[in-house]
C-alpha cells in the first residue's frame, strides 16, 4: 500500500522560504577542495565506467575512488532526487512492490570523501535523534539535529554514514553551534557498509518516523517525499545548484 506523507503546507512554505532567503547564510558541512565533481549514479548511467546494476558495493567504491583519483580531487558529489540502480538490498524493497516500485530516488545529497574527513553543523540547532541503525546498506550511524527559522518553525538536517566514535560526546538535546564538529565521516563496515561518504538531508516534516525518516524514495511517491527533503544545495555553495539536482535523470 502507498504512504501519503504530507506536511503542514503552511509550515512547510515558511521553512522554504526562509531556507530560500538572504538571511539565510550556513556553514560548510565538509571542507571540501576546488576540484570537487559531481557523480552520475543515475539509472543506466555509464560514467564511472561500468553499469551500475547489481553492481557489488564494494566494487561500487572502487569506482568512486578511480573517478576522484582521476579528477585529483578528495570530494565528489552524488545528486539529491536521482534514481538509482545502487539499492538492491530488501532494506529498499516493499514486499507488494518489490519488482515495479522499488525505492530508488535518492533524498539528500552525498559526499563521498576519504574516512574521518570532519563534518560540521551548518547551522546552530539541537541534537534530535543520535542513533545506530545497524542493517545493511542503512545510514549507520547517524544524527538528526533540529534548528529553528527566524520565526520559530522547526525543521532537520541528516548525517548517515558516520563514524560511530565520533558520536560518543553527542548526546540527545545537546546545543550545537554553526560551524561546531558534530562528526566524522566513516567507514566500511561500521557505516552500513558503504564506501565512505555522508548522506546529508533536510527534512522539513520528519511525519513522526524518527530514526527511520526514509533516505530513499519509490518513485511512485517521489513528489511527496522529495516536498518534505527539498534540494539542499544552498548548503554546498561550492557546486551549481542545478548540477546537484538528479531530477533530470528520471
Amino acid at each position: 500500500m502507498e504512504t501519503n506523507p504530507t506536511g503542514n503546507v503552511d509550515t512547510v512554505a515558511a521553512i522554504t522560504s526562509f531556507l530560500d532567503s538572504q538571511e539565510f547564510s550556513p556553514a560548510s558541512i565538509i571542507r571540501t577542495d576546488e576540484r570537487s565533481i559531481v557523480l552520475d549514479l543515475s539509472i543506466g548511467s555509464m560514467a564511472l565506467g561500468e553499469s551500475l546494476l547489481n553492481l557489488p558495493v564494494e566494487r561500487f567504491g572502487q569506482l568512486v575512488n578511480r573517478a576522484l583519483a582521476d579528477a585529483g580531487t578528495d570530494f565528489g558529489f552524488g545528486r539529491w532526487g536521482e534514481p538509482r540502480e545502487l539499492y538492491v538490498s530488501n532494506l529498499f524493497a516493499n514486499e507488494s512492490t518489490e519488482v515495479t516500485d522499488p525505492r530508488v530516488v535518492h533524498m539528500g545529497i552525498d559526499v563521498f570523501c576519504r574516512a574521518d574527513t570532519p563534518i560540521y553543523s551548518p547551522l546552530a540547532g539541537r541534537v534530535h535523534i543520535k542513533t545506530n541503525n545497524t542493517a545493511e546498506l542503512d545510514y549507520g550511524p547517524m544524527l538528526v539535529l533540529e534548528h529553528d527559522t527566524s520565526n520559530g518553525e522547526v525543521f532537520y538536517s541528516l548525517y548517515g554514514h558516520l563514524r560511530a566514535t565520533s558520536l560518543s560526546d553527542m548526546n540527545e538535546g545537546q546545543a550545537v553551534s554553526a560551524g561546531e564538529q558534530i562528526a566524522t565521516v566513516g567507514s566500511a563496515p561500521e557505516n552500513g557498509n558503504w564506501p565512505p561518504h555522508l548522506h546529508f538531508q533536510l527534512i522539513l516534516d520528519l511525519q513522526g518516523l524518527g530514526a527511520d525518516f526514509p533516505g530513499v524514495a519509490k518513485r511512485s511517491e517521489q513528489a511527496a517525499w522529495l516536498a518534505l527533503s527539498p534540494l539542499p544545495a544552498r548548503f554546498f555553495p561550492e557546486c551549481r545548484p542545478e548540477s546537484l539536482d538528479g531530477r533530470c535523470a528520471d
